[in-house]
């Protein structure tokens, strides 16, 4: 027998044995459950059982994802009770957005979906959200039904007695399967969702869905938590955990079935693999153990995932490889030894071709460069790719912190900067050309922007950017730079203004007119061929994505992005500091960015992008995008579509 013709008994039997009272408290048998005091009589007051349903657990503190606090909380079969001793009766008891939370499940942000073009003849129009509520046969439906029951404040008209205890409509009227496997004509609203059966009695036709019943039976997904992703041709390398083996190393094509974990390196744990590099058409990666790091390289199968060499580290709290990164034949690892300390190797993939560069500072004590901060340190290891190498920094000893540059072999590994001795600067790079590239050098007082020259070691200060102090923090004054079209671009902050800056290897350093604009932010994507800058108004907010082109500003999106991928022509942006977080991208470059998606979390799973490497023929992106049914998982834009690619941990 349906749900709908028990409710109908249920109703008309209310005064039946089927339910027992006590002062302030009423218990029904069909639940074994009670509502008692405040929450008792609101349930009585505004509409009982046939708008509210049975009660399916006992009142208890629980918390509000939403608000980020507790609440005195009760769920019913259609809602869900929150006491709020701090308003004024009857706004003490507020009811939760279950007909959203069930949205939200399915991933669907109601914020975003298509709007109807305006009102309709007979209708009720709600501008705030852009749906009709209308009536389905002869003066009967959801508008009817919305207008006949509401909040009981007679401070309220009816209009908005209806609206405190519906909310607005989220959705067009549509056809959907109800959890009893019925399809019905439905509307989801902020507190509820409209049913028309219309083969029951008039007093029937329409009925609330069980949103609180329903949502009280989700399920919510762990994920298996993607992360280092890194593209390399047409897949994607990265590490996930599906709940089996722990986190170890997966490959995925962008399809389920292609979608595979590559080898379970460590069987009685979880190997976590990071610093995921691209090179030779392999990853290369680090597993930590307790006596060394060790270098692993693969080729997306078991067979061909192996241990490539451990690097013994110097302390159980240090780590021995400081950082990877892809050159002609292999990569080049800033990695320890017992005799020479942290500095420059080589690899290719094999243990064979695994050997240490140069000692660039002769002895144990090794090249590295570590940053104290008050309560921790860094390793300052940038790696910057020239045509004929990689740029880093390396601590000399004597000549204190310079640039070099290398190949990988020990014949083309020199030092190509001739600062003044100094065991303290670290600089960002960027190259500028084959032959020049340009450093920002942070000093006590500032922060340098030089040009080096790299055939003739001609060494040249362009301008500097004064530091200054934000309450106890010292600010870098100039920093991001990235490299468009043979010019290097760079932020500069000061008390006042936030700016764009360039070099072009000619005329020195100078800055960009932004047109009113402050600048907030620049994106540093490989393959770029435009430069895209976060703006602000003069007033701080935000102004939006911007591109420049070398002469004129276009602007792509008027959202904050908190977060940027460019691959190709197609620009991926993900705006949202808390949940939803909302996918947007373009399929050229020259178009503003469109909506495709949003992600939703019930604990801390922050979205992130793919790096791309230059190695990328796949011109979408993978993401790691959480939603509630499914947690953080893997998921794939083309820029035009987004979709889940596996549920790695079901």
């Amino acid at each position: 027998m349906k749900r709908w013709i028990l409710l109908f008994v249920v109703v008309v039997g209310l005064a039946l044995p089927q339910a027992s009272y006590a002062a302030e408290q009423q218990c029904f048998e069909q639940t074994g459950f009670c509502i008692e005091g405040r929450f008792l009589q609101y349930w009585q007051q505004n509409g009982g059982l046939p708008v509210f349903g049975y009660p399916l657990n006992k009142a208890e503190d629980r918390y509000n994802q939403d608000s980020q606090q507790t609440f005195l909380t009760q769920q019913f079969e259609r809602a869900r009770f929150e006491l709020h001793p701090e308003f004024a009766a009857p706004y003490d008891v507020l009811l939760g957005r279950m007909g959203d939370d069930l949205l939200r499940y399915r991933n669907l942000d109601s914020s975003m979906l298509p709007r109807e073009t305006g009102s309709k003849v007979d209708c009720l129009w709600f501008e705030t959200t852009g749906h009709n509520v209308c009536n389905q046969a002869n003066g009967l439906g959801f508008m009817r039904y919305w207008q006949s029951n509401g909040l009981n404040d007679p401070k309220l008209d009816s209009f908005g007695r209806s609206l405190q205890l519906f909310g607005y409509p989220l959705t067009d009227v549509q056809m959907e399967t109800n959890a009893n496997g019925d399809t019905v004509m439905t509307q989801h609203f902020e507190r509820a969702r409209f049913e028309w059966h219309p083969n029951q009695p008039d007093q029937f036709k329409v009925l609330l869905g069980l949103v609180g019943k329903e949502s009280q039976q989700l399920r919510y997904g762990e994920g298996s938590s993607p992360s280092n992703l890194t593209m390399i041709d047409s897949r994607l390398f990265f590490t996930a955990d599906d709940g089996v083996h722990g986190q170890e190393l997966w490959v995925s094509d962008g399809s389920d079935a292609g979608t595979r974990m590559v080898k379970d390196i460590r069987p009685t744990g979880s190997s976590n693999p990071y610093r995921l590099t691209a090179a030779l058409g392999q990853v290369f990666f680090v597993i930590t153990t307790d006596a060394n790091d060790q270098l692993w390289v693969s080729d997306g199968t078991e067979i061909g995932t192996k241990l490539v060499y451990s690097f013994m580290r110097p302390a159980v709290e240090q780590p021995a490889i400081v950082d990877i990164a892809a050159v002609a034949g292999g990569v080049i690892v800033l990695g320890n030894s017992i005799e020479t300390g942290i500095e420059p190797w080589f690899s290719n993939g094999s243990s064979a071709g695994t050997y240490l560069i140069r000692d660039i500072n002769p002895g144990p004590a090794g090249s590295e460069i570590k940053v104290e901060t008050c309560c921790n340190y860094y390793f300052a290891g940038e790696f910057t790719s020239m045509a004929n190498g990689l740029v880093f920094m390396a601590n000399t000893g004597s000549a204190g912190n310079q640039l070099w540059l290398s190949d990988g072999s020990s014949q083309n590994t020199r030092q190509i900067s001739n600062f003044a001795a100094n065991n303290e600067f670290v600089a960002e790079l960027e190259r500028l050309n084959d032959q020049q590239i340009i450093a920002a050098v942070q000093q006590p007082e500032a922060v340098q922007i030089v040009q080096i020259d790299m055939a003739t070691g001609k060494q040249s200060q362009l301008t500097s950017h004064a530091r200054f102090y934000l309450g106890t923090r010292l600010i870098v004054s100039a920093h991001n730079l990235v490299n468009i079209g043979n010019k290097v671009y760079y932020h500069v902050v000061d008390e006042l203004n936030s700016t764009l800056w360039q070099v072009d290897g000619q005329t020195g350093a100078s800055q960009i007119n932004l047109a009113g604009y402050q600048l907030k932010n620049i994106s540093n994507d490989q393959n770029q061929s435009q430069l895209h800058l976060q703006l602000l108004n003069a007033d701080r907010s935000e102004a939006g994505l911007w591109a420049w082109d070398g002469t004129k500003l276009q602007q792509r999106s008027g959202l904050n992005i908190q977060q940027l991928r460019i691959n190709g022509q197609r620009i991926f942006g993900i705006s949202g500091e808390t949940s939803p977080y909302r996918v947007y991208a373009n399929s050229t470059s020259n178009q503003t960015l469109a909506y495709l998606g949003s992600g939703f979390h019930r604990l801390a799973n922050s979205p992130a992008f793919a790096q791309v490497s230059r190695f990328s023929t796949n011109q979408g992106i993978f993401l790691a995008l959480p939603s509630l049914a499914h947690g953080l998982e893997l998921w794939y834009s083309d820029g035009s579509t987004l979709r889940m690619v596996k549920d790695i941990r079901p």
